[in-house]
Order: C-alpha cells, then sequence, then structure tokens
C-alpha cells in the first residue's frame, strides 16, 4: 500500500526547503529541495510547483522499502516463477511469454525486485542486445518483461512505484543498436518442397502438399478434421476450431477462421479418409515400420507379430512442434538446408498475391489488417507489384 505522502514546503532564506517526518522516525527533517540532475537548491524565485514535485520524489524515494511492505523481500527469481504458472493457465501457447523473462532472471535471479532500479533494466537491454537475438526480438522480450511487470502490480506484487521505474526502459531503434535486423522469411520454392517430402512417409509427405496448397497455420494444419470440413460446397471449407484460432480471442464472439480448400489439395485429402483424422503421427509410425519390413532382406522367421510397444509416446495428432522436426529431419536425409513449416504459407500467400492482388491474399491468409501483415507475409510478391505499378512510367519517360 502507497503511504500517503506528509510534511510542507517552506521558504528558508529564499531557498525552497522541505519539512518532513519520515515513518519509523521520531524527529522532523529540514531538507533542501533540488531539481532532477542539479547540484544546488531550488531558489524561492522558482515555481513553488517545482519545490512541491521535489518534495514528492523525496518523500516516493525515501519511503519506497515501507511502501512496499510486506512484498520487499520477493526477489525475481520467484516473481518469474508466479509468471510462468500464470501464463501458462492463461495463454493457449506461453512459450513467448515464459522465454520472455528467462535473461531478466538469470541476470537478478537473487536479487530482490524491490532493489531494481532504472539501471538495471538497461543492462538487461545491453545483456539482451549481446546475446545475439535480433532488434525485433531485443524489444519483444523487453516488451514481456514490462508485461510482467504490469501483471506483477495488479496481483500486489511490486507496488506503482516499481513498475513506474522499471518499466520505462525503451526498445532499440533501427540502424541504433549493434542488434542485428531480422531477415524477412522467404518462400520455400517447389523444387525444396519436392526435395523434402520424398524422404518422408506418405501420410506425412501428404500433409505438406496440403499445407502447401492451402496456405494454413501449422497449427490450423494439425487441428485438420474431416468433421470440420463442409465438402458440400466448392471449394470446400475447413472451419478452423477455437484451440485453433489465433484470433479467437477478438471481439465478443471471437473471430472466426475458414480455410478453402481446392481442387489439388481436395484431391489428396481424398486418399485419407480412414478415419476423422487425415494426417496424424501414429499413421506414420505405422508406414515407416511397413516399409522398414519390405525392406529387410534377411528372412522373417515364423509369423510377423506387431511391436510390442512404440518406441516412444505418439499423439492421435500432430503438434506444430514434431510437425516441424519432422520437416527439418527430412531435410537433413535429402542434404538440403533444413527450412520451416511456416515458409509454406509465405509461398502460397506470394503465389496469391501475385496472381489475384492484396485483398485475396489477406483473404487466404486469415488477415483482417489494412493489409501490413500480409505484405510481411508476401515480401517478394510486394517488390514486384511496386516494379509492375512503376514499370511504364519509368519505361517511358525514364
Amino acid at each position: 500500500m502507497k503511504l500517503k505522502q506528509t510534511g510542507s514546503v517552506f521558504d528558508n532564506h529564499g531557498l525552497w526547503y522541505y519539512s518532513v517526518q519520515l515513518p519509523g522516525e521520531t524527529k522532523r527533517r529540514q531538507v533542501p529541495l533540488r531539481a532532477p540532475g542539479a547540484k544546488h537548491t531550488l531558489r524561492t524565485d522558482r515555481p513553488r510547483k517545482m519545490a512541491e514535485q521535489a518534495a514528492a520524489r523525496y518523500w516516493e524515494e525515501h519511503t519506497r522499502q515501507a511502501a512496499r511492505g510486506e512484498h520487499s523481500g520477493a526477489t525475481v527469481a520467484d516473481l518469474c516463477a508466479a509468471w510462468d504458472a500464470h501464463c501458462r493457465e492463461y495463454y493457449k501457447d506461453p512459450t513467448n511469454a515464459i522465454l520472455g523473462a528467462r535473461t531478466f532472471r538469470d541476470l537478478f535471479a537473487n536479487a530482490a525486485v524491490s532493489e531494481l532500479t532504472h539501471t538495471d533494466m538497461l543492462k538487461l537491454r545491453d545483456a539482451l542486445v549481446r546475446s545475439g537475438v535480433c532488434r525485433s526480438t531485443v524489444n519483444r522480450r523487453l516488451w514481456v518483461v514490462k508485461a510482467m511487470l504490469g501483471w506483477a502490480l495488479d496481483e500486489a506484487l511490486i507496488t506503482a512505484t516499481v513498475k513506474a521505474e522499471l518499466t520505462q526502459v525503451k526498445g532499440v531503434k533501427r540502424g541504433r543498436t549493434a542488434a542485428p535486423e531480422r531477415q524477412p522469411v522467404r518462400p520455400v520454392d517447389d523444387a525444396t518442397v519436392a526435395a523434402t517430402v520424398s524422404k518422408m512417409m506418405p501420410n506425412t509427405a501428404d500433409m505438406v502438399r496440403v499445407h502447401r496448397l492451402t496456405g494454413m497455420r501449422p497449427c490450423e494444419l494439425c487441428a485438420l478434421r474431416w468433421s470440420l470440413i463442409d465438402t458440400t460446397r466448392t471449394p470446400w471449407v475447413y472451419r478452423v476450431p477455437p484451440e485453433a484460432n489465433k484470433n479467437d480471442w477478438r471481439g465478443e464472439l471471437g473471430q472466426p477462421r475458414v480455410v478453402c480448400i481446392g481442387p489439388k489439395a481436395r484431391a489428396i485429402l481424398d486418399r485419407h479418409r480412414d478415419g476423422d483424422v487425415p494426417f496424424s503421427p501414429m499413421r506414420a509410425m505405422a508406414e515407416y515400420i511397413d516399409a522398414r519390413h519390405a525392406a529387410r532382406v534377411t528372412p522373417v522367421y515364423g509369423e510377423r507379430k506387431e511391436a510390442p510397444h512404440v518406441p516412444r509416446v505418439l499423439g492421435k495428432c500432430w503438434t506444430t512442434d514434431a510437425y516441424t522436426k519432422t520437416i527439418r529431419a527430412a531435410c537433413r536425409r535429402a542434404g538440403i538446408e533444413p527450412w520451416g513449416a511456416n515458409r509454406l504459407r509465405h509461398t502460397f500467400g506470394t503465389e496469391v498475391r501475385r496472381a489475384f492482388g492484396l485483398d485475396a491474399a489477406k483473404a487466404v491468409l486469415g488477415h483482417t489488417d489494412g493489409g501490413r501483415i500480409t505484405d510481411i507475409y508476401t515480401f517478394d510478391a510486394v517488390t514486384d507489384e511496386m516494379v509492375r505499378r512503376a514499370g511504364p512510367a519509368v519505361e517511358a519517360l525514364g
């Protein structure tokens, strides 16, 4: 609880002074008042309001420990542990929120939160820059720490004074820092996709092909079910379930997300109608075991039996992490540079924008903003569009 300021400002021979009795003290202090960073006492020819502001700063600084009360001993490690538990309960995917506070915890784990200063936050920013991550990641992790401090204030774990001081640190600006800039995510070419799927099991290879032909988010593809696809319409319409819808939290009823499935993707999906889940790691593992059995050169003795156990626990459906790891493993087997699953989304978005324009690309990718996010996803197409617009004028007048 914040302590109410007491004391009075008075004129002492042409200088502003502050008479105050701090909590826990028995005598009053007569304190000369100074402006921030000044060495000399404020003269009475300066406004009284300036002196009152200096008195308020003095009060806040010298009563900080009393104002924090029982939370004054809470450490950064304690705060980060509480934040971790909150994120796992509150967010669908808490990974970024948890990882964003890791450097903060590593630097000041045993320090009391109430003892940290603005200088410590600058040290955190410098440590993030030195870690080698790109500038946008530095700023995002700073934002996570600020969000954690705001949450801690709501939970009465810190005071407003602590939160106000520690959240004043600013992010690093482009061209003003040693942190490198993040390169745009480029589309992956079809030759690379073909080389990758050639080293995958048929079920998983078809999953990648459907991803390439629909431009879904990986989480949306992993949640694909026949029960969610309206096959009575052309094209087929896949209604993404709330747990896989990135923007389900927007608005009172949530922001719906539908994916249109064209003829090429429909032909691939038709091959996987045995069950509600068209693509699953269990089916891919079964195909792998069958392929190994067919390729064996030693004779089979006796009747072939089912494997007594699965080498690792497999779920009924893919997770985005497992899906990406499978793609990267196939890339290593094919001897090509590994690429991420989300690049297929960039590939399809770029293709749609080049052929049908910005509005079609926004609809396909599920973007509802003014086109800024779509520009990021279709970076190469934006360049082509600029050249297409400027080309005739340059050829005529240049």
